[in-house]
């Protein structure tokens, strides 16, 4: 193994044309370096909220994202502006929303053997859970496969409490 360093603007110039929908999302560096190290590009149409067992540490590089969050049973947003950081503690339910043209650093651990992620969807209407799937977490590329799951779905789509309907993002 040799160590070095990586220079992240360059690493950024040279994968920016990756860092677009629908994934937006590449890894710097992956598990076997102890963190899971992204740069996301936006625009995203999240409305999943994500559940991580662990922290989530936020770089906002370019522009600003808002990040919805579920705080205390409290539907809020948090703004992340250009330069900023954030430190998201396990266990909240965080759903970024990222306009064209930002990019961020997002750090986070690998998850151990008996922790599940979790993704959760809330009705627009009244805020109550229309659904949620926890997993074992293995690789980003499981999140488009639970998105796709949850978007096909009407039924889950739909809210028990006031039947509204979630609308499928782009639809």
């Amino acid at each position: 193994m040799s160590l070095a360093a990586i220079n992240l603007k360059q690493w950024i110039e040279e994968h920016r044309h990756l860092l677009k929908p629908p994934v937006g999302n590449r890894q710097v560096w992956d598990d076997e370096a102890g963190f899971f190290v992204n740069i996301i590009g936006g625009p995203n149409a999240r409305t999943d909220y994500h559940i991580d067992p662990g922290a989530e540490f936020f770089y906002q590089i370019e522009g600003a994202i808002t990040l919805r969050v579920v705080e205390d049973g409290k539907h809020r947003e948090v703004p992340i502006r250009e330069g900023e950081i954030f430190l998201l503690p396990p266990f909240v339910p965080h759903s970024p929303q990222r306009p064209p043209a930002t990019l961020g650093l997002v750090i986070e651990r690998p998850r151990r053997e008996d922790e599940l992620d979790g993704l959760v969807w809330y009705c627009d209407n009244c805020r109550e859970n229309l659904y949620e799937d926890r997993f074992h977490f293995s690789d980003f590329a499981l999140f488009g496969s639970k998105l796709e799951k949850f978007y096909a779905d009407e039924a889950a789509r739909t809210c028990g409490h006031c039947r509204t309907i979630m609308p499928v993002p782009g639809a």
